[in-house]
């Protein structure tokens, strides 16, 4: 029987219980996967249990939490041609949206797991940080650092839209400037690297953007932040910032950020570090299974 590593935080917020991680454990058995479960003990642990498990011949892994729980997992396994489930526990699921999977039912993206379509995606890496649908520098990664934890309990993704609007009002606004690899130089005040449709939950970023794709779709917004606010809000509200005056859209494969002085940086919704940094794609980098 094929052997698949069922990964989770039990400290996350939405962990699982231990009767659903048994009835995840039965659906990858259906599916013909001896499972078993292992919980992080320690930061850094999903990441470290992936590549273990890559390296010792597992079949599949099934990573069960939210994005920034299937980040630490993408990063353990890229590289590697082991396959990534995933089962969406968290506040906004991004990439387990972007994917199609069936969110409201935590045992049938089980069932999905072991019996979907494995299919080769795209990473983005921010220095040494890997990320699979979105990583940014701007008012929103300011937002994701200062969201509040009860909040963020009560609404989903709304507390990242009340926070980043705090933000918008508290703090002054960041001046970046994106350094293609031609040497062209782009100024912005917020910067964004898409590698999915999505944003933030059921939010929309680019209408142009792939996990298949080999490149990131840069999404740099012109300064004055407030001269653009209302078009950009009505655009993610509805098809993306495609199109929107003041918005430049390229597909890059790298890029470097330069900022005024130190800037947070967000990866899939979780602080990673500040500015300066470099941006890339890594092709192919990340198996994941897909819904047939």
């Amino acid at each position: 029987m094929a052997r698949a590593l069922i990964l989770h935080n039990p400290a996350a917020r939405n962990a699982p219980h231990p009767a659903l991680l048994e009835a995840i454990a039965s659906e990858l058995r259906l599916a013909g996967f001896s499972g078993e479960v292992v919980g992080s003990k320690a930061p850094g642990d999903l990441t470290r249990r992936a590549r273990e498990a890559a390296q010792d011949g597992f079949d599949r892994v099934v990573i069960c939490g939210g994005d920034g729980s299937v980040r630490d997992a993408a990063e353990g396994l890229s590289g590697s041609p082991v396959p990534l489930g995933v089962v969406p526990l968290g506040t906004a699921n991004v990439l387990a949206r972007e994917m199609g999977l069936p969110i409201e039912s935590p045992l049938r993206c089980a069932a999905l797991a072991g019996r979907g379509s494995p299919r080769p995606i795209g990473l983005g890496r921010v220095n040494g940080s890997v990320f699979t649908f979105c990583a940014s520098a701007g008012i929103d990664a300011l937002a994701v650092g200062r969201v509040d934890v009860l909040e963020k309990a009560q609404t989903g993704a709304w507390a990242y839209v009340h926070s980043a609007l705090m933000a918008l009002i508290e703090s002054c606004t960041p001046e970046f400037t994106v350094v293609l690899e031609d040497g062209r130089r782009i100024r912005a005040c917020q910067v964004f690297a898409a590698r999915a449709h999505l944003y933030g939950g059921r939010f929309s970023l680019s209408s142009m953007a792939s996990l298949e794709s080999p490149t990131l779709r840069l999404l740099a917004i012109d300064p004055p932040l407030a001269r653009h606010l209302t078009l950009i809000l009505a655009g993610l509200m509805g098809k993306g910032l495609e199109g929107v005056p003041g918005v430049t859209a390229l597909d890059v494969r790298s890029f470097e950020l330069e900022s005024d002085g130190p800037w947070p940086v967000q990866a899939d919704g979780d602080s990673i570090g500040q500015t300066p940094v470099s941006f890339r794609s890594e092709p192919r980098a990340l198996t994941l299974v897909f819904p047939c």
